[in-house]
């Protein structure tokens, strides 16, 4: 092609004759040479005649897709057939117990993926070589539609899929589309297809999210200037993946300002002069040349305030030349970084954990032949994935191939994986070793997963080779571990599960036929007492039994249902018509203390509120508050009578005055009457009446008050004198009223309510002696305390008389039952009573299943009868299913749980045929194993007996834990078909939760911190590594001068330094991610030590820049998406742009304070001059978020996120928008100040203010900010030019400045609106134009 031809780019040069298939990229090329050589018109024609050309011949090829056209490659079947026999050796080997369920499962994914891949290169093979028009293969290789994944699932095989918690099934779906899926396959695979699809739409608004928030970040970054004269730039070296190169070094410079000139390494001579851009012929002879790192300028270090210059920038991509001032490329930056995202995955189906893709380089034997080692190869034994034997090779080394007439030789990196032996005869293809990959991820980190190992069979446990050892962890839990692995055999037998409480009846080494009893239950009664059998109801599990411990009968009261107060209640009647309201329902529980009813009596009932007080009655406070007082001994209650109204109205509703003497029938608010005589109060808060009261009495006025105060609330007995002439025939209570006549005394009634000892209860009776541990108690209850006031209208009840249940302290049950039972001797009648059951519920009889014997339940009661604590109720036992051998019964104080029957299912018999049985009695065999000479047995057995021709053997299955595994079982334990046997612990890759995709790029660019981050050292130093016995690790420090750091390793962490290793500061001592904020702090205090404030900052940030720019570099990378640098380095700009002030020193800056890097640096250079404190400050890393809401621009912050606070908080600043960026002109309506609107006359530079802005008068109509207003349109003012413009001269006054440059003076102070007749001027100049 014409790429490398030295021409300048529009000198027009013949193209190279094309003699190819015309693919993807070739068309890429053939534009791309065009458009270089010819610009942009003539390229689109030719892409349009390209177009037809297509066309046309397509539809004369008649290129269409049938099902016939999707051709299934021949070697599928062999494929296919090699990978089962490969999986059946390894199912074999995982029987026998070679290797662990982990090994089986990675090598099945393993043969699987490997299948897969090979199929697909079987179909490119097929279709290249046998149908290159096939229609799917044109279509899918000429990047028309469609790729190579989905082809190989149209014709090669879908593969393994995920589940839907990310672990891989390892049932592979080994037909394509084209062959159709089975029903399994269809649902395995929906899995990953719901997947792929919510995926996808997801996808698209994250990436839309990401985008808009790119172009918030960077869309005030416009060129602004030619050149900031920077003296820093950024290495620039091909960007690497272990061996593999991601992005050479030509297309990383490709569009880069040099900041040094590039020599060539041998000649010396120079290359590129510095300052010059490089061009793609410039590129490839610095590739050529082998420069592996040019300096080049960067937006990251470019000094141009607010902006970056032309020559930091580098090329506009768009057409191959230095950018042009004016150019918005921020928005460029951002959309470049936004757009592909929607190619991203969002998260990676993890792989099961266990599997890693493509780790590991394989070897494989090019030519049938034998292996040589060098002599002096170190190496040692390992264990690979697969459960193989392999050798490890400690040092670098090679190995040598010889064949009959060749011999090869293969390099072989340190920690690599040997699969042969020194010797060994090897085919062809076979898999010599795996080469360990160097680079960034060999680092993979590991976390230690764990999956169950369960039994394929019921049986017995043995452990061969396998010595449990105890670990306690610091909660003092204790685990069974396996610290160098083994094997657990399970020897197979009926397994019975007995229910709790069950006795075994038999005896180890009994031999019992089917049918027979194994094990009985005892249903035993805890407490004796009377047998009820209720009615069995139907459909319920078990049959139940009542046994009455304690009863009590109310004998004699009848009980009926009354409607009473609207509802049906249970009234109870008891001797001399005493009448009992039920307070709890039949059927319910009641407890100790309990109130089971209420007498229904009017005695004590007052007619209006009052005040209560005890004369004589003493009470205790017994259960709850509102329960009452309870009446300990008997008396009087005197009863002092007085309405109370509750109002609550507005105080001009009162008819009566506070302390007035009322007849009955009185209205003493509006609508309110009083019922009785007597002295009205009144309660009253802020103008509302809050209540009336009305005391009943005789009102008396009194000339002396003191007289009587000291009897005020005091009781006048009958015939006593209060005053002389003033006494009463009836007990009455003194209080002392202020009346509008005078002070006055209150004579009130009093009423009595007498109180007995002791309140009658109803007869009771038991059915069994132990009933007198329940009883039912009267019990009288106050409701209210001695001298409290009682607010009523109605009327209360003084006195309550209940009957509370009593349950004896040493009775078994806390709760006794409600019933209603008719009489013995009369049906009509009803009677209560109250019994405390134990209910016993018989297991039905089961029939048999697999881990149980069928049961039959005898009951050994009958209604009515009375038994003794501790007697059997009912008897369960538990039968054989099949005749066998008893094992497995534990002696000793342990329960047994199980039970295990050895049947003839279990064993088989072997015929020797006369050979001498080479096994010995109790022997565990393998499959595959000898019993005699050249007799095997199909599968893992124990011998159980040799007798003379024949062997008898007891099936077993032999499982491998590896060492660390966590036991869950006992050696000689007793386990079902199912249970847990072990734990195995291993190690697998981490799959970091989010390593590539759009998470990833927002992690970065948001700067997250990510989970389990890894922890880098502070300072240099030298490591040490420390591991205790506890398996924790501590790794510490030694710095330069001394001191000893510690580093804590977090639990899931592993330190990824060696003892005695020197490590920098900032290196990773542990595994995991980065965090890119701990980069900037760790490199900022680093060279604080020996350089200024601004110098580490500037480091520092430069730092985290390389981090963020090659961590979004390589996750876009890892896709195949290219993107240029300078664009992601202008989004990183504005990221680390910002410092955090930590102390304002003199300047008028405040702690906490987020300030543009820059400006901190010139204030702080004022200072310097002046000789003020400058400002402390730390870089502080911002993600775009925060980044777009920390910028000048308020106005633009506002429209982003958080409007409200954004506007209140520039409001209370005072901030000033200068409309510097796009977003917020376009806000305000105004010009955009890029491309044609970025006028480089504006803003000369820094932006000096003009001085003869000073002292000009203010006008207030100036502040409507738009287009034609902030330029100066008025037509008349407008002179013609001729000649070069003059140049701006601060020293002339603004006056002489607007002249010189074609402003009428004289027209400035005027309102330079375009009015109706200037548009009408311009109209008509236009018209005159044309």
């Amino acid at each position: 092609m014409a790429e490398n031809s030295t021409h300048s780019p529009r000198e027009a040069t013949p193209p190279a004759f094309c003699n190819k298939i015309v693919n993807k990229g070739q068309l890429k090329s053939l534009v791309h040479w065009a458009f270089t050589h010819y610009g942009t018109a003539r390229t689109a024609e030719m892409a349009d005649h390209l177009k037809d050309l297509g066309f046309r011949y397509a539809t004369k090829a008649g290129v269409s897709i049938s099902v016939d056209d999707l051709q299934v490659p021949p070697s599928k079947r062999r494929l296919l057939e090699t990978a089962e026999e490969e999986i059946r050796v390894t199912e074999d080997r995982y029987t026998r117990g070679e290797i662990t369920e982990v090994e089986r499962f990675q090598k099945v994914i393993d043969t699987w993926n490997g299948t897969s891949e090979e199929l697909k290169d079987e179909v490119v093979k097929n279709f290249k070589s046998n149908n290159p028009l096939n229609s799917v293969y044109m279509m899918a290789f000429s990047g028309a539609r469609g790729n190579l994944s989905q082809v190989r699932q149209l014709v090669g095989m879908r593969g393994l899929m995920a589940d839907p918690q990310g672990e891989i099934i390892d049932l592979p779906i080994k037909t394509n589309f084209r062959e159709g899926l089975t029903v399994t396959e269809y649902i395995i695979s929906s899995y990953g297809a719901r997947k792929g699809l919510v995926d996808t739409a997801l996808r698209t608004a994250d990436s839309g999210y990401l985008t808009r928030r790119l172009v918030d970040v960077s869309q005030d970054v416009i060129i602004r200037e030619l050149d900031c004269g920077t003296q820093r730039g950024i290495p620039v070296q091909s960007m690497t993946d272990g061996d593999r190169v991601l992005i050479p070094l030509a297309n990383r410079l490709l569009g880069r300002v040099v900041l040094q000139e590039v020599v060539h390494p041998e000649t010396g001579e120079v290359i590129l002069p510095k300052n010059e851009a490089v061009s793609e012929s410039i590129a490839k002879e610095i590739a050529k040349a082998g420069v592996e790192e040019v300096v080049v300028r960067s937006p990251l270090t470019c000094e141009a305030a607010r902006s970056v210059c032309q020559h930091c920038y580098g090329w506009s991509l768009a057409h191959a030349h230095l950018v042009d001032t004016g150019e918005a490329v921020g928005i460029i930056a951002a959309q470049s970084i936004g757009e592909p995202g929607t190619q991203l995955t969002m998260r990676t189906f993890h792989t099961g954990g266990v599997f890693t893709g493509e780790v590991a380089r394989q070897i494989r034997a090019p030519f049938n032949g034998k292996i040589k080692f060098p002599k002096k190869m170190r190496s040692r034994p390992f264990r690979t994935r697969h459960g193989e034997d392999a050798l490890t090779a400690e040092v670098s080394t090679s190995l040598t191939l010889e064949g009959d007439d060749q011999t090869e030789t293969f390099e072989i990196t340190q920690n690599s994986t040997l699969l042969v032996k020194d010797g060994q005869a090897v085919k062809m293809g076979q898999m010599l070793a795996e080469v360990a990959a160097a680079g960034r991820n060999v680092r993979k980190t590991t976390e230690k997963a764990t999956k169950d190992v369960a039994s394929d069979l019921a049986g017995e446990v043995q452990f061969s080779n396998l010595v449990p050892e105890e670990k306690h962890d610091r909660q003092g839990n204790t685990t069974r571990i396996a610290p160098r692995g083994g094997l657990i055999w399970v020897l197979s037998g009926e397994v019975y599960n007995l229910p709790p409480g069950a006795e075994p009846t038999v005896k180890n080494d009994d031999y019992i036929e089917g049918e027979d009893v194994l094990a009985e239950t005892k249903l035993v009664t805890e407490h004796g007492g009377v047998v009820r059998l209720p009615v069995q109801e139907e459909g319920k599990g078990g049959r139940e039994v009542e046994i009455i411990t304690a009863s009590v009968l109310l004998d004699q009261a009848k009980v009926w249902l009354e409607s009473l107060q609207g509802r049906d209640q249970y009234v109870i009647e008891a001797q001399k018509k005493q009448r009992f309201l039920l307070k709890a329902a039949p059927g319910t529980k009641v407890i100790n203390g309990q109130v089971v009813a209420e007498l229904i009596d009017d005695h004590y009932r007052t007619k209006t509120g009052g005040i209560l007080k005890y004369a004589g009655v003493e009470v205790t406070k017994k259960g709850k508050a509102k329960q009452g007082y309870e009446v300990t001994q008997g008396g009087t209650l005197l009863w002092i009578a007085e309405e109370s109204h509750e109002v609550n109205k507005d105080i001009s509703l009162l008819l009566v005055e506070d302390g007035q003497y009322v007849e009955a029938g009185t209205e003493v608010v509006k609508d309110i009457f009083c019922q009785s005589n007597g002295v009205v109060e009144v309660t009253q808060k802020n103008d509302i009446l809050r209540e009336v009261l009305v005391k009943p009495g005789d009102l008396h006025l009194v000339d002396d008050p003191e007289a009587v105060k000291g009897k005020d609330q005091s009781l006048l007995n009958p015939g006593e004198e209060l005053l002389p002439g003033l006494s009463t025939d009836e007990l009455r209570y003194i209080e002392c009223v202020t009346t509008p006549e005078g002070e006055a005394v209150l004579l009130r009634p009093v009423t009595e309510f007498p109180v007995p000892d002791q309140p009658s209860v109803p007869s009771q009776e038991s059915i069994n002696e132990a009933g007198r541990a329940i009883c039912l108690k009267a019990v009288q209850r106050l409701p209210y305390k001695d001298g409290e006031r009682v607010k009523s209208v109605e009327g209360v009840d003084l006195l309550r008389t209940q009957l509370v249940l009593e349950i004896d302290t040493d009775a078994p049950q806390i709760a006794a039952d409600i019933e209603i039972l008719p009489d013995e001797k009369d049906e009509e009648v009803s009677r209560l009573q109250l019994v405390i059951l134990e209910t016993l519920v018989i297991r039905r009889d089961v029939s048999a299943d697999q881990t149980q014997g069928s049961t039959k339940t005898r009951l050994l009661v009958e209604e009515g009868q009375q038994i003794d604590p501790g007697a059997v109720v009912a008897r369960t036992e538990i039968k054989a299913k099949q005749g066998g051998k008893v094992r497995g019964i534990r002696s000793g104080n342990e329960a047994t749980r199980r039970i295990l029957l050895m049947t003839d299912d279990d064993l088989i018999t072997i015929e020797t045929q006369g050979k001498a049985t080479s096994a010995s009695e109790g022997e565990l065999l393998r499959a595959g194993d000898e019993v005699a000479a050249g007799v095997t047995v199909a599968e893992s057995c124990q011998v159980i007996k040799v007798q003379d021709g024949q062997v008898t053997l007891r099936i077993a299955r032999p499982y491998l834990v590896s060492p660390g595994a966590v036991l869950q079982i006992d050696d000689q334990d007793l386990v079902q078909r199912g249970d847990n046997l072990a734990l195995l612990v291993f190690e697998r890759t981490k799959t970091g939760d989010i390593i590539q995709g759009l998470p990833r790029i927002e992690e970065l660019l948001e700067a997250r911190k990510p989970k389990e981050m890894c922890t880098l050292a502070q300072r240099s130093g030298t490591c040490q590594v420390i591991y205790n016995d506890d398996d924790s690790i501590e790794v510490k420090i030694v710095e330069q001068d001394g001191t000893i750091t510690d580093y804590p390793i977090g639990p899931g962490q592993n330190p990824i330094v060696l003892d005695g290793q020197t490590v920098e500061a900032g290196e990773a001592v542990t595994d995991g991610p980065l965090n890119p904020h701990d980069i900037l702090e760790i490199y900022f205090r680093f060279h604080r030590e020996t350089k200024g404030v601004y110098e580490s900052a500037l480091l520092s940030l430069q730092k985290v820049q390389n981090f963020l720019v090659n961590g979004v570099q390589s996750v876009y990378q890892s896709q195949g998406i290219d993107i240029a640098d300078k664009h992601i380095e202008v989004v990183v700009r504005q990221m680390t742009s910002k410092v955090r002030i930590d102390d304002g020193g003199d300047t008028t800056m405040l702690p906490g304070e987020l300030i543009d890097l820059y400006q901190v640096e010139q204030v702080n250079a004022a200072m310097s001059i002046t000789g003020g404190a400058p400002a402390e400050y730390t870089p502080v890393l911002l993600g775009i978020t925060k980044a777009s809401l920390n910028t000048d621009s308020f106005i633009s912050a506002a429209s982003f996120q958080e409007t409200t606070r954004v506007l209140t908080e520039a409001a209370i600043q005072g901030k000033s928008d200068w409309l510097r960026g796009l977003k917020e002109n376009v806000i305000i309506g105004r010009l955009i100040p890029a491309g044609t609107g970025f006028n480089s006359y504006d803003d000369g530079g820094l932006g000096e203010p003009d001085p003869s802005f000073e002292g000009m008068p203010f006008t207030d109509d100036d502040d409507v900010i738009d287009d034609r207003t902030a330029r100066n349109y008025n037509i008349n003012d407008v002179k013609p030019f001729s000649g070069e413009r003059p140049a701006y001269d601060p020293s002339k006054p603004g006056e002489q400045q607007r002249s010189m440059l074609g402003i009428d003076p004289a027209a400035v102070g005027d309102d330079t609106l375009i009015d109706d007749q200037v548009a009408e001027k311009l109209n008509a100049n236009l018209e005159g134009d044309q």
